[in-house]
């Protein structure tokens, strides 16, 4: 186990595990203050080899980049999402052939949302402490306490993982979990993709026509901005206040300032956001509910909920797995998603057709 702050101590680890079959693979992070995460540590293991990769020291990364998105080699990884949302931001892609021990853990019936620690304990007998969850990754020298957790976190991921992939074969659902790792590439979550990020905004769902445009068109223009100046969106504009600003009849500068509390926007900004609304307002829907689906009927979704729940039953393994409350309804909508594909098809599909027909 050892910490590389230099440029030859990479070079060198990267090229004693070049030829590793699979290697296990977290990061740590900060992103209080700002608006993208700062990657500060990268931990890779092998069968024989840990190493934490100081990312905040003047060290040439591409390397370890070109290790991680080399399609032989397999990257074990435990809830990897914000993991890979930092590859993505950094390298414009995400890496293939990952195993994601909490997404297998789901399928020989741990719960979909496992962490780490539990998981570590009730597969391998092994306990870890969790104590430097929150801890600030960016302040240097790192303490001891920060290195064991770090090292923790990958020092056992590899035989975790060969635990989990030996029940999956037993139980023949080893090709689903490998379905559900390959479906990592095509996900675009956090700041993959903000163009839907507005509907996380809260309160923003319950108003409809003008105040929905209004608020929308604020909550896009506040995450513009909030990557323009690489601050926390909140920083700038509260979800409270955008919610305030779409309620408010005759919107002026003066008025839009009233309603926010924040000193991080200077007065030009605020007329910059009043001007581009008022530039927004004919090229947005101009009525109901934006993006409202088609009705869906109560018994159809509770006929397919309840299948789902006795199917997940059967299977051992939690309904949230099988479909989330989206899923169903796109199923119901259209006939298409997660439910009508892959593994999902072949288990479920026939079933659900002749409780809908």
């Amino acid at each position: 186990m050892y910490l590389i702050e230099e440029q030859e101590s990479l070079d060198h680890f990267l090229n004693d595990i070049k030829n590793e079959e699979c290697i296990a693979v977290d990061t740590e992070f900060t992103r209080v203050n700002s608006y993208y995460p700062k990657l500060c540590l990268v931990q890779i293991a092998t069968p024989s080899l840990i190493a934490c990769i100081d990312c905040l020291c003047e060290i040439d990364l591409d390397g370890l980049w070109r290790l991680i998105f080399d399609k032989k080699i397999e990257k074990i990884m435990h809830s990897c999402s914000q993991d890979l949302e930092i590859f993505f931001l950094m390298n414009d892609g995400i890496p293939e052939n990952i195993f994601d021990t909490q997404i297998a853990a789901a399928f020989i019936g741990h719960s979909s949302q496992v962490g780490f620690k539990e998981l570590l304990e009730e597969e391998l007998n092994v306990k870890i402490e969790k104590s430097q969850t929150r801890s600030d990754w960016s302040k240097r020298p790192l303490a001891k306490a920060q290195l064991e957790y770090a090292f923790d976190d990958v020092e056992d991921l590899i035989e975790l993982a060969n635990s989990i992939k030996d029940k999956l074969i037993k139980l023949d659902r080893h090709k689903w979990v490998k379905e559900e790792c390959e479906d990592l590439i095509n996900k675009r979550i956090g700041l993959m993709d903000t163009s839907e990020i507005w509907k996380k905004t809260k309160g923003i769902k319950k108003l409809k026509n003008t105040q929905l445009r209004t608020a929308i068109l604020v909550s896009k223009w506040r995450e513009e901005k909030a990557s323009e100046k690489d601050v926390p969106r909140k920083w700038l504009i509260d979800d409270h206040e955008i919610i305030s600003i779409a309620k408010k009849e005759n919107l002026s500068p003066e008025a839009m300032r009233d309603l926010i509390s924040s000193n991080r926007l200077r007065k030009e900004e605020i007329i910059e956001l009043n001007h581009f609304l008022e530039l927004s307002e004919e090229n947005t829907p101009s009525s109901g509910r934006l993006n409202k689906g088609k009705r869906i009927k109560d018994d159809d979704m509770s006929a397919v909920s309840n299948y789902l729940e006795s199917r997940s039953i059967e299977l051992q393994i939690s309904k949230e797995v099988l479909g989330s409350k989206k899923d169903m309804q796109n199923f119901i909508a259209n006939r298409a998603g997660k439910l009508s594909k892959g593994w999902r098809r072949e288990l479920l599909l026939k079933d659900l057709e002749n409780l809908l027909n």
